[in-house]
Formats: structure tokens, C-alpha cells, sequence
């Protein structure tokens, strides 16, 4: 900065220190915080999280329940978890434990790609536990996005569940990476 505005900011003790920490002492950023916060409660954001936090999980254990690979649901308000496990059907548990040896993300990791690539849906894993797909979509989404993603989950996990498409993708994966 040039001398005259630098000495305009910090010209003397008392405004030597206008600017000590980005998260200090910032009336801007203090008005933000209180601002933010009233817009939470006039539009009851809170309380719209917890309803559609619990229509999302209800839509998506309704329409996962039929898969082997699907363990569990859960969540709090909207952010919740997909919890996926090794399948008992003999033909899916082989891939599946093959590329789990391979590296434990791998499966997370497809589902996450095919999300993105077929359903334009970001999402990611847990990075404390690969087998859970994350879900935490904006304050304010609305319901109609939401049945959207658990459609679009539920294509994912049907291919998941067919042995040649979904692993076939996943073998491309594993080989790019044992070519790095």
C-alpha cells in the first residue's frame, strides 16, 4: 500500500491496531454474523433443516431398502449418511471385497464419480469411514432437489448392485491408479 493510506490506517497507537486477526474485533464481520443469524430464525431454517432432514432419510430408506449393500441411514437435521457394507449375494461380495483390498475408498469413490458424472450430484465420502456417502445439501433446498438426489442415489446403488456395469468402471479405476 502507499504511504498516505498506510499511515491513514495505522498512523497511530490507537489505530495501530485496526487490523490484528480476520475473525477479530471486526464490526463488518460482526454485523454479517448478527445478520446471519436473523435470517436463520425469520425464515425458520433451523426447523425446515429438521423437517426435510427427516423427509430426505424417510425418501431414501424407502427407496434403498431393497439393496444388500445399503447398511444404513442416519443423520440430523440435513446432514445425514448413507452407510454401505459388504453384500451377501456371493457375485457382489467378490468384486466388492476385491476392490476393498485394492484400496477401502474404492467403492465410496465410484459412487461418488457416477453421482457426479451421470446425475451432475457432488457429493463425497466420510473421510473417517470410507463406506459412508455424504449427504449435506444447502439450507435451502427445496423438496423436489431433494427427491432428485435420492433418485439419482438410487440409480447409483441399483448399478452397484449389478455386477458388470458399475465393476467394470471400478477395474478402470484400480488400474489407472496402479499406473501412477
Amino acid at each position: 500500500m502507499t504511504d498516505s493510506i498506510y499511515h491513514s490506517v495505522f498512523g497511530s497507537l490507537k489505530r495501530s491496531i485496526i487490523h490484528t486477526s480476520t475473525f477479530s474485533e471486526n464490526g463488518m464481520s460482526m454485523r454479517a454474523g448478527l445478520a446471519t443469524l436473523d435470517v436463520l430464525e425469520q425464515e425458520q431454517l433451523g426447523a425446515r433443516a429438521l423437517r426435510l432432514g427427516e423427509f430426505v432419510r424417510a425418501r431414501l430408506r424407502q427407496e434403498l431398502s431393497g439393496f444388500d449393500m445399503v447398511k444404513d441411514v442416519r443423520g440430523v437435521g440435513l446432514f445425514s449418511g448413507i452407510e454401505f457394507g459388504a453384500p451377501g449375494q456371493l457375485s457382489l461380495r467378490v468384486p466388492f471385497e476385491t476392490f476393498n483390498r485394492i484400496h477401502p475408498a474404492m467403492f465410496g469413490q465410484i459412487l461418488v464419480m457416477r453421482l457426479f458424472r451421470d446425475h451432475q450430484v457432488l457429493t463425497q465420502i466420510c473421510g473417517n469411514h470410507f463406506m459412508v456417502l455424504k449427504v449435506a445439501p444447502p439450507l435451502v433446498v427445496r423438496e423436489d432437489q431433494l427427491e432428485e438426489f435420492v433418485q439419482a442415489v438410487k440409480a447409483v446403488v441399483q448399478l452397484a448392485h449389478s455386477p458388470s456395469v458399475f465393476w467394470a468402471e471400478a477395474l478402470k479405476l484400480a488400474a489407472r491408479v496402479a499406473q501412477i
